[in-house]
């Protein structure tokens, strides 16, 4: 599924030291300790990569030096949210898992860049991290929807205490799993892959395409992830069953949301192309999206009505918004069908 004000980052040269001599002692005496463990190392990771002075890429410039100026965008992005999902911050899960999404993307899109290892590595934890914030934000997301649709319903037609059982389910969900995600934030794991990003942004261990005009080896990425697509969309249309189908529009959404990361890797260097290529992978990603929520809250609904019925509640409410469910989901795919025939095929 597709859960204020930035921190302020210190200035480098008001950074506090790791050990401080006894003027600096003297100095900061009063000022509140910075947290421990991987909480600090975010806070100080922003600092030092936002510092980071770097030429602007170029389309004749080096493919290297493009990947790295997105990389290091949205691993300030990432450190940016990091205070605010742990102070449980409206939108700030959803924030930071979208950054750690879009590197992880860039990573494999433009993974002939960067060496074998620790690249692979990487785009594994980066996954491991984003399904842990995943299982919050989709409690959120699921909630919202279901609560909307019981809001349009006429009131005669909504019989038992159905809005407190999504209640009692969906923000039971969310609450356990931003419990493992504030264990996660506070661990050791999440400590390593916070160094792990900022020796990616600082000093990559590049390979010889790294060297290779920006424009021209990004147009053949972008080429490539959109034949992934295409491939997806083939294997939907050609499916056997309503869950065969479901399951490759799903996988079709994640390659439509690839290529539009890899076309924002490309803009500064290849911005008509990559442009268009943005727009139209997210307008697909976002039907497509649409549809795989749907294919969710039928799951979820299903599940409310039996046990609604088990517990000697009435489990009609339950049936007319799964009905209405497969409805907007029947719309999805139909928008997705109009929209894939316009979808841009130039890059």
């Amino acid at each position: 599924m597709h859960s204020i004000q930035k921190p302020e980052i210190q200035k480098p040269e008001t950074q506090i030291q790791e050990n401080p001599g006894p003027s600096e002692r003297s100095r900061n005496q009063d000022a509140p300790e910075l947290p421990a463990g991987p909480e600090r190392l975010a806070s100080q990771a922003a600092v030092r990569v936002a510092a980071i002075k770097a030429p602007a890429p170029a389309p004749d410039g080096p493919t290297g030096l493009l990947l790295r100026s997105y990389l290091r965008g949205q691993f300030v992005a990432m450190l940016h949210e990091d205070p605010r999902v742990r102070a449980n911050e409206a939108d700030a899960v959803h924030k930071m898992r979208v950054s750690t999404r879009r590197m992880r993307s860039a990573l494999a899109s433009y993974r002939a860049v960067l060496a074998e290892e620790p690249a692979r590595e990487l785009r594994g934890e980066l996954k491991w991290l984003a399904s842990i914030l995943g299982e919050a934000r989709d409690a959120q997301v699921m909630r919202a929807r279901l609560s909307a649709l019981l809001a349009e319903q006429p009131a005669g037609l909504v019989l038992g205490p159905v809005q407190q059982r999504i209640d009692e389910e969906l923000l039971g969900d969310y609450r356990a799993a931003y419990a493992v995600i504030r264990e996660v934030l506070d661990g050791g794991r999440y400590e390593r892959l916070l160094q792990s990003l900022e020796r990616v942004v600082t000093g990559p261990a590049f390979t010889a395409e790294a060297r290779m005009p920006a424009a021209e080896s990004a147009g053949e990425m972008l080429r490539r992830d959109r034949k992934r697509l295409h491939r997806r969309v083939r294997q939907a249309r050609e499916a056997s069953s309503e869950d065969q189908r479901a399951e490759a529009l799903h996988e079709a959404r994640k390659e439509a949301k690839r290529l539009r990361y890899a076309a924002e890797v490309a803009q500064p260097v290849r911005p008509e192309g990559a442009g268009e290529l943005i727009a139209g992978a997210e307008h697909v990603q976002k039907i497509l999206g649409e549809h795989q929520d749907s294919v969710v809250s039928l799951a979820y609904l299903r599940r409310l009505g039996a046990s609604a019925s088990d517990a000697g509640q009435n489990g009609f409410t339950y049936g007319r918004l799964h009905a209405l469910e497969e409805q907007h989901g029947k719309v999805a795919r139909k928008r997705f069908r109009k929209a894939w025939a316009g979808f841009p095929r130039v890059v």
